[in-house]
């Protein structure tokens, strides 16, 4: 395979990259300059930039199909095992977890006004529900205060989806390191920027042993989310079948 480094390897249908040069080659130099600049820094192998641009773009924020199937493909070719490939779609489904760290304490607002204040009181959580809570801080190290909400409100869904996100962390090829970072990508990615989220994976990256400069790395990464818009509209240009 060509050197990932380089943005005409998105393209390999008819033509390949000079079907898409022809279309406006200065245009094609800009955007083969910025994303060279961020493939070519040292800090993440080639491996990690493709593992961690599949996060990118199988988010629940993003769910770019295209790019799904190029990032596998690539991540492969740069040395990642399907086990990895699989752990990073694994690792990235708590995403879709935020909207209750949002839509609870409004519910709860909205239950006040309306008069239900006696429906907003939290339920104590239960036992097994505890253990789980246990399980996950001595595995794990941290632990906010919304999933006790969770946990209190929705027990059944929260034992679920706590079993989905450890799963990785029990069967998962990935370094803690390693998938700490795919967290940050995810938290500081334009389709979805959560702070409080970045944040913590941030210290828990850093204490994982996670460098500075990699984690600058991923937010370049993060970053070529924005190039996508091109690969894709110049991808239907030149092969439109």
């Amino acid at each position: 395979m060509d050197n990932l480094s380089r943005l005409a390897t998105q393209f390999s249908g008819p033509g390949g990259p000079e079907a898409v040069k022809g279309r406006g080659e200065s245009f094609f130099k800009a955007v083969d300059g910025f994303w060279g600049a961020v493939y070519q820094s040292p800090h993440l192998t080639l491996r990690m930039k493709e593992l961690v641009m599949l996060a990118l773009h199988a988010s629940s924020s993003s769910l770019n199909g295209d790019a799904i199937k190029r990032h596998t493909q690539r991540a492969i070719a740069a040395g990642a095992s399907e086990t990895d490939v699989i752990d990073v779609l694994v690792t990235i489904i708590p995403l879709a977890n935020h909207p209750l760290y949002i839509g609870i304490p409004i519910l709860m607002d909205e239950l006040e006004k309306a008069g239900h204040g006696d429906q907003t009181q939290m339920p104590d959580m239960r036992s097994d529900i505890l253990a789980i809570k246990e399980d996950f801080v001595r595995s794990r190290g941290y632990w906010t205060a919304m999933r006790d909400t969770i946990g209190s409100w929705m027990p059944e869904y929260f034992a679920s989806f706590i079993n989905a996100c450890m799963e990785p962390w029990r069967s998962g090829s990935l370094t803690p390191a390693e998938r700490e970072l795919m967290y940050i990508a995810i938290d500081c990615s334009i389709t979805h920027t959560y702070e409080p989220g970045m944040r913590m994976h941030i210290q828990n990256a850093l204490r994982y042993g996670a460098t500075r400069d990699q984690i600058m790395e991923v937010f370049q990464l993060s970053a070529l989310l924005g190039t996508e818009g091109y690969v894709l509209g110049l991808k239907a240009m030149t092969d439109p079948d």
